[in-house]
């Protein structure tokens, strides 16, 4: 029914006028991860500058593994756990996330929160830019929380596939499994430039190309249920049973494709 659809997809996001009637409880922590590809420094300054009340940055860029040449590689235990206790976090909160848009990083940043064993945890439906049209409380003020010393302990899902593991899926071909690319549709085909430099354009093969930005409306809100299995099931083929690896440029858009995987009920994603 329309209702269980509602419920369901609740789960995953939350509504402005919801988070500002959540405002006052104590177990929310709102996360902003707004992220600009090839300009690190944009999203920490716009959120010095205006941020929903009481929300606390996270930096993809830097809560990731250092010791990786690649950029924003998932972080190890200790640093996220580190984050989560000088923000005062922990798997007790409702963590609502944001971005500049909707869900260009916000989903990488839900993904993070999972993968560490977070069950409750949203994304804001249309990100700031739809809080701020609708007139909700905004502020430059720093949000300073209380250091909590609790100890985190990580629940990791398997969730991350790496490369050698993906090679041989692709020879063995034992399984039935689908890959995603989630780039632009120029990128995905290679006919442009990647925008990091030294990358050589094309796509792993066998995948299918599913732009991240296709899960959202022109408003920055989540495409309807109805739009979104469209969008995944049109002559795309993918079958529940498969594996499914989902991946993008460096791994921050691929998580749109994730997200709404786990929305349409899909349990193998990776």
């Amino acid at each position: 029914s329309r209702m269980a659809i509602k419920n369901h997809i609740n789960k995953f996001i939350i509504q402005s006028q919801e988070l500002k009637r959540k405002f006052k409880s104590k177990d929310i922590r709102i996360i902003d991860c707004r992220w600009y590809l090839g300009e690190s420094k944009r999203g920490v300054n716009e959120y010095q500058s205006c941020h929903i009340k009481e929300a606390i940055f996270f930096d993809i860029d830097k809560i990731s593994n250092h010791s990786s040449d690649l950029p924003h590689m998932f972080p190890k235990n200790k640093m996220f756990s580190n984050f989560l206790k000088k923000n005062d976090i922990d798997k007790k909160n409702q963590i609502i996330i944001y971005d500049q848009e909707g869900f260009l990083s916000s989903a990488r940043v839900w993904l993070t929160f999972k993968y560490f064993g977070f069950k409750n945890v949203k994304i804001l439906d249309g990100g700031i830019k739809k809080w701020r049209l609708e007139k909700f409380p905004v502020t430059k003020l720093k949000t300073e929380r209380e250091k909590n010393e609790n100890n985190f302990i990580a629940i990791k899902q398997k969730i991350i596939i790496n490369k050698k593991k993906l090679q041989e899926l692709i020879r063995k071909k034992k399984k039935e499994f689908t890959i995603i690319d989630a780039r632009p549709k120029d990128r995905y085909h290679g006919l442009i430039p990647e925008p990091r430099s030294g990358l050589i354009r094309g796509n792993i093969k066998p995948s299918i190309n599913i732009p991240y930005n296709s899960i959202q409306k022109k408003n920055g809100c989540l495409k309807d249920f109805k739009d979104l299995k469209k969008l995944i099931f049109n002559d795309k083929k993918i079958s529940k049973d498969n594996d499914i690896i989902c991946y993008c440029g460096s791994g921050v858009t691929a998580c749109n494709i994730f997200f709404v995987l786990k929305i349409l009920g899909f349990r193998n994603v990776k």
